[in-house]
């Protein structure tokens, strides 16, 4: 009994850390990604309209949410930015909007790309090797 318990827990502390693991890979690449988006003019101009709103980094469980409660839904257009559960119409002009998300997706052409690249690359290097 006593070992079938250590077992289930190891099992279980194997398969936590894995998930933590993925999770912080994910958070590294999306930090990464809004850093670059932060740089982009237009971007900057919908993150500040949101920041003036109220929405902040981080408050994403509280509801006010810098990227997830204004920003992506007001460049995807889709749904409207909702602070702490009520709807609030974010003052960026149409302008920024479509070229936020226009620059938005060239960076992640671009990064999708340059992972490709280097896949390519990892795996052409042992076959290099091996003759």
């Amino acid at each position: 009994m006593k070992k079938t318990f250590l077992t289930a827990l190891s099992i279980y502390a194997f398969a936590f850390s894995a998930a933590n693991a993925a999770d912080s890979d994910i958070n590294t690449k999306e930090k990464a990604h809004r850093s670059a988006i932060e740089q982009i003019p237009a971007c900057g101009n919908v993150l500040n309209e949101c920041k003036k709103l109220g929405f902040v980094a981080g408050g994403f469980k509280e509801g006010n949410g810098l990227w997830r409660n204004c920003f992506y839904p007001t460049i995807k257009g889709k749904k409207a930015a909702t602070l702490k559960g009520q709807e609030v119409s974010v003052a960026a002009s149409a302008e920024d909007v479509a070229s936020c998300k226009a620059a938005a997706k060239e960076h992640l052409k671009e990064a999708k790309a340059k992972k490709k690249a280097k896949a390519a690359e990892a795996t052409a290097a042992p076959a290099a090797a091996a003759q």
